[in-house]
């Protein structure tokens, strides 16, 4: 097992390697993801194509206004934003907002013809993005308080607020570098966008290990394959890929109860699009698929290992003590996460288990960086999350009834309800 994990890891990271969204990369992942899934034994093996936005280019400049010299700062767009008004820089005084409790202070016009560096997360209430736009700054540069580091992270923006509100040109820089200018009080920057972004296929893989009773609700095992830009998406995510053509080695041989679908999702870096294609044109509903398991990010070397539980506390009592049981603690998180791809699971009303792996409380430190690479992961915490979580799995796929509750608490169901229509549209 443990060759077959590492053959898998070098083919999508150093065979294939980066594997953006509507690349001839990612649809080389999704038929190597196919072809092994079906080597297992694995039936109906499928790839399903959906429309995505595929970035071609992505080139961010930013310049300093140091005393009378301009100086360069490493830089890196925001995938969905576009670009600064005819790819030219924009030479502009810097404005700085601490967000979200300085808020208030974007009211219509008050950013013309400035640079906004946005310290902060980005929002997830869209009523904030409106008065952004409404502020109309000429780019934001935005500061991600969760990785204080010297290197730049790529990322993207949401696509529905894109298509329906509209979004600035929008790019980060490195923690470090806005913490000296923040220090020093550096007033003015010159910024450049490039970017070009197409419509593009991307392809989900699905595949089905049949159950002895189609009459029962499926259990779905879902990870995603393709990659952020500048990286080779060694933990984020070729370890849940890894994850699931392991459970696929290990579930296929046996006959169980319920049937067993696994999932590869495209284009889960622009916020799920490939898991929410999937849920729309299956209309996947309680009915049909009774739990998600999802892995995303499971195999830094020195970590916490988390389980994300969207679900009554029946369903998360049973899941940490099965886990514990087989020697695997988890860190348990009881709430809706719209940001990996059980989430459009749970807006159809479908509980899940989202397993991931942090190493430090902002999450992963190699996040969306040139570091997510092979060097910095590891065999040793997925062999040991999946000597717990496998049996757990096979056990609920033998089971005719389950011992928790099959639906969302309310306040759930009213949080998945609430960040589906504000995120997706």
């Amino acid at each position: 097992m443990r060759v077959a994990m590492e053959r898998v890891w070098k083919t999508l990271c150093r065979d294939i390697g980066e594997r953006r969204a509507g690349t001839d990369e990612e649809r080389r992942a999704a038929e190597f993801i196919a072809g092994e899934l079906a080597a297992c034994g694995i039936e109906n093996v499928r790839l399903e194509v959906f429309p995505c936005t595929s970035l071609r280019e992505a080139f961010a400049e930013v310049h300093e206004l140091s005393g009378k010299r301009w100086r360069r700062v490493e830089a890196a767009p925001l995938v969905g934003a576009p670009p600064t008004p005819g790819r030219r820089a924009i030479d502009a005084e810097l404005v700085w907002l601490e967000l979200p409790e300085e808020a208030h202070r974007l009211t219509p016009g008050s950013l013309d013809g400035r640079v906004l560096a946005w310290f902060g997360p980005l929002p997830t209430d869209p009523a904030v993005h409106r008065r952004l736009i409404a502020a109309r700054p000429s780019a934001v540069i935005h500061v991600d308080e969760r990785l204080p580091f010297s290197w730049v992270k790529n990322d993207g923006v949401y696509p529905f607020w894109t298509r329906r509100h509209g979004m600035p040109p929008t790019l980060t820089v490195p923690y470090a570098d806005a913490w000296r200018w923040r220090r020093d009080g550096v007033k003015r920057v010159r910024v450049r966008v490039r970017i070009e972004q197409v419509a593009a296929p991307s392809r989900n893989v699905i595949a089905e290990l049949p159950g002895a009773d189609s009459t029962l609700p499926a259990i779905a095992l879902t990870a995603h394959h393709d990659t952020q830009c500048g990286n080779p998406g060694a933990d984020d995510n070729a370890s849940g890929v890894v994850c699931l053509l392991a459970l696929a080695r290990t579930l296929a041989p046996m006959r169980l109860r319920r049937t067993v679908r696994f999932l590869s999702f495209g284009t889960e870096e622009q916020l799920s699009v490939g898991a929410d294609h999937h849920v729309r044109k299956h209309r996947v509903a309680p009915a049909d698929t009774g739990l998600v398991v999802n892995f995303d990010s499971v195999s830094s070397p020195l970590g916490h290992f988390g389980l994300s539980v969207a679900g009554g506390e029946s369903l998360a009592r049973h899941a940490v003590r099965a886990l514990a049981k087989r020697g695997l603690a988890v860190q348990l998180q009881r709430e809706i996460t719209p940001f990996a791809d059980q989430f459009p699971f749970n807006r159809a009303g479908v509980p899940s288990l989202y397993f991931f792996r942090s190493n430090f409380s902002g999450g992963r430190w190699q996040h969306h960086s040139r570091y997510d690479s092979l060097d910095n992961v590891s065999l040793a915490p997925i062999s040991r999350m999946l000597d717990a979580a496998a049996p757990l799995i096979a056990e609920l796929a033998e089971r005719r009834s389950w011992p928790f509750s099959l639906t969302l608490p309310a306040n759930q169901r009213h949080a998945a309800r609430k960040l589906g229509r504000d995120l997706f549209g």
